[in-house]
């Protein structure tokens, strides 16, 4: 059944994404080792595009079985993070790894030959979206060797705002107002800030030579969950 189901042909080009609703490598992974076993089930197929999702550098352990992947099906990781800085970082995701051992698990799969790049996802207007934090996290990213970084704009859908409101009242309680007004009745930011975001951005990677990926990135669209020089660096972006 599954040797049906993951047939190139069925699956019509569509990408397995693995790590979309939960990071694949949880705690837990190092005893049971799930989502090892679930890669080398896929390495068993031939024309398959496979995506992973992550925050965890435990995926360098998987080093192995990721470039057996990658000789017969097309395989990118995608290294979740925010920013660099870790005080923040932690207020943000309690109990994630630091930024610091994501990168280094990055450096790690992209000398292995393993593409691999950042996914910024959600960038958090006004807490994580600022200019030179913007740059400090892409020039992290390319001194890693990311082959990309892509980025979108936080989803504030009916469950996310549940939790992550209160998040906002407690540390960064000035912003709680704004985030209130500033996304529609879908969660969706307005199209001023995700257009504004993505100037940034663009301007941001030519400036470092950070690519954006060559698989038609998710950049500032507007659904997740990129300012130009005239703006001064530090001014915040329209939210």
């Amino acid at each position: 059944m599954l040797a049906l189901t993951l047939r190139p042909a069925r699956l019509g080009g569509h990408a397995i994404v693995v790590g979309t609703a939960t990071d694949p490598y949880q705690p837990a992974e190092r005893r049971f080792r799930i989502t090892r076993r679930l890669l080398e089930r896929l390495a068993q197929f031939h024309g398959l595009r496979v995506g992973l999702i992550t925050k965890s550098p435990l995926v360098a352990r998987d080093i192995d079985v990721l470039r057996r992947l990658g000789e017969r099906s097309e395989v990118s990781v995608h290294i979740s993070l925010i920013a660099v800085d870790a005080l923040l970082v932690r207020k943000l995701e309690v109990r994630s790894p630091v930024p610091a051992a994501r990168l280094k698990a990055l450096e790690q799969l992209v000398r292995a030959g393993v593409r691999a790049g950042v996914m910024v996802a959600p960038v958090l207007p006004g807490i994580t979206d600022g200019t030179e934090q913007l740059a400090a996290l892409l020039r992290a990213a390319k001194d890693a060797g990311a082959l990309w970084v892509r980025a979108d704009p936080l989803r504030l859908y009916a469950n996310v705002k549940r939790r992550f409101l209160p998040v906002v009242a407690e540390e960064f309680p000035a912003l709680l107002p704004k985030y209130e007004r500033a996304f529609d009745v879908r969660g969706i930011v307005r199209p001023e800030y995700a257009a504004a975001l993505k100037r940034r951005l663009t301007r941001l990677r030519r400036e470092l030579g950070v690519p954006s990926g060559d698989e038609g990135g998710t950049e500032a669209r507007g659904h997740s969950g990129t300012e130009s020089w005239c703006e001064a660096a530090q001014q915040e972006l329209p939210l």
